[in-house]
Formats: C-alpha cells, sequence, structure tokens
C-alpha cells in the first residue's frame, strides 16, 4: 500500500492491486493506514492486562481487560484508538459498555422455544453444552461445566470471535406474546451470538478455524441429523 496523499479532511492512498482509495482523515483511518498499512490495528498493554484488536470488521474491535471481552460498534472506532495512550479514556469505555442492562425474562422467554439445548447458568446461557454466551456479550467454549480457556482462538484469552451485525432496530419477535418487542443493544447481542452458536456457519473460515476439530465434527453431525429430519 502507498500513501499518495494526506489532505486536511482526507486521506488518499493506492492499494496493492493499484486501486486508488480515499477515506476520511480521522484517528482511526490514520492509523489504519498509516501505521498498519491497511492491516488489522493491535494494541496490547501488557502491564493493565489490555489486549485490543481490531476484528475482521474494519472499525470494530476486540477489547480485553483481565479477561473480559467486549466487542465495540464501528460508532466507537477513533475513541478506541485515542485511548492507546491514554489507559483511563479506554477503561471509561469499557466501564459504560460492560454496564449495560438486558432483560434477563424477555431473553430467557426468547431462548425457551429451543428447550434442553439451552441452559441459563450463573456464567450465563450454554448452548448444546458445547458454548458459553457470558453475560457482557462474550461467547466461550463450555466443558466439563464450566468455561473453558484452554483451547486458542482469534482472540488471546480463548474468547471466540463472533462478530455481530449490528443494526439501529432492535426489534425482534416475541415468540410468547407475538408482535415485535424493543431489546437494548447488550441483549441483542447475546442473542445474536447464541443464534448463531444453534445453527454456526460451517462454511465461515473465521470462525471454524477457531474451533477444535472434534467440535467441528459434532456440529457437522448435528447439522446432518436437523437435515434429515426434514426429509
Amino acid at each position: 500500500m502507498k500513501v499518495i496523499e494526506i489532505r486536511k479532511d482526507n486521506i488518499i492512498y493506492q492499494r496493492d492491486d493499484g486501486t486508488i482509495n480515499v477515506e476520511p482523515n480521522t484517528p482511526y483511518f490514520r492509523i489504519k493506514i498509516l501505521e498498519f498499512g491497511g492491516d488489522r490495528i493491535k494494541h496490547d498493554i501488557p502491564i493493565e492486562g489490555i489486549e485490543i484488536m481490531e476484528t475482521f470488521d474494519d472499525m470494530i474491535f476486540n477489547v480485553t481487560i483481565n479477561g473480559l471481552t467486549i466487542t465495540t460498534r464501528p460508532n466507537m472506532a477513533d475513541s478506541i484508538v485515542e485511548s492507546f495512550n491514554n489507559t483511563d479514556k479506554l477503561l471509561k469505555i469499557f466501564e459504560r459498555y460492560n454496564n449495560q442492562k438486558y432483560n434477563i425474562k424477555l431473553l430467557e422467554g426468547f431462548l425457551k422455544e429451543h428447550g434442553d439445548r439451552i441452559k441459563t447458568v450463573t456464567e450465563g446461557f450454554v448452548v448444546d453444552d458445547m458454548f458459553l454466551v457470558d453475560r457482557i456479550g462474550n461467547a466461550w467454549f463450555w466443558k466439563n461445566g464450566e468455561k473453558d480457556q484452554s483451547h486458542r482462538t482469534n482472540i488471546s484469552t480463548g474468547a471466540i470471535c463472533i462478530v455481530v451485525k449490528r443494526s439501529r432496530n432492535h426489534k425482534v419477535v416475541d415468540p410468547t406474546h407475538g408482535g415485535s418487542v424493543e431489546i437494548d443493544e447488550l441483549g441483542f447481542i447475546i442473542l445474536s451470538k447464541i443464534n448463531f452458536l444453534l445453527e454456526p456457519n460451517l462454511d465461515d473460515e473465521v470462525f471454524v478455524n477457531q474451533i477444535p476439530k472434534d467440535i467441528v465434527e459434532k456440529l457437522k453431525r448435528n447439522r446432518e441429523s436437523i437435515n434429515k429430519s426434514f426429509i
């Protein structure tokens, strides 16, 4: 990648394939283009137990602090990169995001339709006795009745990287009473990750490459069993 010109309002650069791109001259794109050459942004502060890694979707970051991970929204990208040299600012972002609440009874109502496939535990929601989606929206492996962090994934803590496509509209269908109801963003993230793990896209290489082979094979068998039931 080659930077052609840096202007007050934008950055003009040429990709390796020869295409010319123009991006706004913002904190995020200055670091993304000028420091990382268009690659995923990564920033660690080991002494503080902090790891920041951009996901495969631009402007979305996994922020891990002392083993807890949040996935930020695109409109937070500038604030995240500006906090690289300001730990207090990053901690405030993390705390504010981590303190979001969701309607647990409403969420559990959505999950009842899946029967024994979903179990509610202290840590969050267990899917098929293989995965855990915790109460701050992170996905993990679940083994022998507890969160399993022994397998390395795209996130150093062992959390499974699943990117939820954000939407301004967080209305979902109420399975109990019918009609649409509003669910807050954290509840929407939790529900979206649970739904993904109930029927994971095994053609998604980013997801599959994080999963142990024995679990991948079990997921394939589950999918085949479900498909046969519809024949």
